[in-house]
């Protein structure tokens, strides 16, 4: 059973007080579904390449929306999300408690983990996790798509090295990708990525819907939420040490 998991982040940019990182995880069977629904939506809303940032400050391909239109056509978006993909992670660190992480002792040789990485290290464990409970004969393989151009895609190579290097893993990972936005699995990472993070912080919603969504009514439950605290992090600070003797 081969899978793909594709992760995008929101809220890494300095002003921000947590970011996240969030995205999904399906076969190819689930994935070809995704794409061809998602694509005749964009299609019926000449959508060409999508930002859910770009939908909220009605800009780009969304240029002279009205609020209805938004609603609907993310409402349309997420429902497809939920109706075709395995499972979905978000993971979310605070802004203080990344700088607590780094402010620890760091002996020579050590390397620590950057914003996007500990959030990556998180997404990556569960995914993981999820795919190794899956009820199948063969022993699952999955590959993992990021998003192209991030100031820290280095490390998250690290640490996806690190995870398939691991006793048991190394069969499990099957390889280390990035695409760009024009990808539309990663459309759906960023709408997740975008929407969880501004959920955290209390950003005001696009609007409201007139009336029950589909994408509520179609929500399976299948979504894993983490949140790293100040433990958690102590337990990484001690992995890296140990890992660097």
């Amino acid at each position: 059973m081969k899978l793909t998991a594709y992760f995008d982040e929101s809220g890494t940019h300095d002003d921000s007080p947590i970011a996240a990182m969030a995205g999904f995880v399906g076969d190819k069977r689930q994935w070809s579904k995704f794409e061809k629904r998602v694509g005749k939506l964009f299609a019926r809303y000449k959508v060409g390449t999508f930002h859910t940032i770009d939908v909220r400050r009605t800009k780009a391909d969304f240029k002279g929306w009205s609020v209805d239109r938004k609603i609907a056509f993310l409402d349309e978006f997420q429902h497809i999300i939920n109706e075709t993909m395995l499972s979905g992670v978000a993971a979310f660190i605070y802004r203080d408690d990344y700088d607590y992480y780094s402010n620890l002792t760091w002996p020579k040789g050590t390397r620590k983990d950057s914003e996007y990485g500990i959030l990556f290290r998180a997404c990556l464990s569960q995914t993981i996790d999820t795919i190794g409970h899956l009820p199948v004969m063969q022993e699952p393989t999955m590959k993992v798509v990021l998003e192209d151009g991030h100031n820290n895609r280095e490390d998250a190579a690290r640490i996806y090295n690190w995870a398939a290097n691991r006793n048991g893993q190394h069969r499990a990972l099957s390889g280390l990708s990035f695409a760009d936005k024009t990808c539309l699995p990663l459309a759906a990472a960023d709408l997740f990525a975008y929407s969880a993070w501004g959920a955290e912080v209390g950003q005001k919603p696009i609007g409201a819907p007139k009336g029950p969504t589909k994408s509520e009514a179609s929500y399976r439950g299948n979504i894993y939420k983490i949140v790293l605290v100040r433990d958690s992090l102590d337990s990484l600070h001690e992995q890296a040490i140990r890992f660097s003797r």
